[in-house]
């Protein structure tokens, strides 16, 4: 189990207001895509050695990681995460040497630590990489580590900030309304992390099946 910072307010708010999950069961992962290796040779450190991988599905993304090849999962991620439009965010000047390092540290702080947030602020402070991507790229490293049941889960702007956010907070009285999740800080994220798991706890799900049955739910053509 990983360690969590709860925030009180969102607690409180997701536990007496929870999300409308119309599902009687989890939605399942999404596949990913296509993934032709070649294309993404500039974006690995070599030589790279993908062992007849050919799309950016879960399984995949966590056998790179657990095979302790970070940058690889990395381009899978990316892929996965349909990031690939903005190769500065995630690439630009930044030296994969460096990147490959950091995940490999934050694989061995989250093992260490059981906690998410020496990691959150390695990505954050050495390659300013934006909550969305952390949030994606440390999901699959947890899961790669064994932390099934409550996993960081992805965050984005258009679905959960922008759907999942606006519904949750609806019917919640405005003088007891959490602050909201906007930004690429870990307390953000945290308060994010703490909805997801309320409702998790509340549906005897993982977070993840949670993530993915609430976006699923107000943008229907994910699924």
């Amino acid at each position: 189990m990983l360690y969590w910072k709860s925030d009180a307010e969102t607690f409180e708010a997701a536990t007496r207001y929870p999300f409308p999950i119309r599902h009687t069961m989890p939605v399942g992962p999404f596949r990913g895509r296509p993934f032709d290796v070649a294309k993404w040779s500039h974006r690995v450190l070599q030589p790279a050695d993908w062992r007849g991988a050919s799309r950016s599905d879960p399984d995949e993304i966590i056998r790179q990681f657990r095979n302790q090849r970070y940058t690889q999962a990395l381009a899978l991620v990316v892929s996965w995460g349909t990031m690939w439009r903005r190769p500065d965010a995630v690439w630009g000047n930044r030296k994969l040497e460096t990147i490959e390092s950091l995940l490999r540290d934050c694989s061995q702080s989250i093992r260490r630590s059981e906690s998410i947030e020496e990691s959150w602020t390695s990505l954050r402070g050495n390659l300013s990489w934006s909550s969305v991507l952390i949030s994606k790229t440390l999901h699959f490293l947890c899961l790669s580590l064994g932390f099934e049941h409550d996993a960081p889960v992805p965050i984005d702007g258009e679905v959960i900030r922008g759907k999942v956010w606006p519904v949750f907070i609806h019917p919640v009285p405005l003088k007891k309304r959490p602050r909201d999740w906007t930004g690429d800080t870990f307390d953000a994220y945290s308060r994010y992390m703490t909805a997801i798991l309320a409702w998790a706890s509340q549906k005897q799900w993982t977070t993840s099946e949670v993530e993915r049955t609430v976006s699923v739910e107000v943008e229907p053509s994910w699924e």
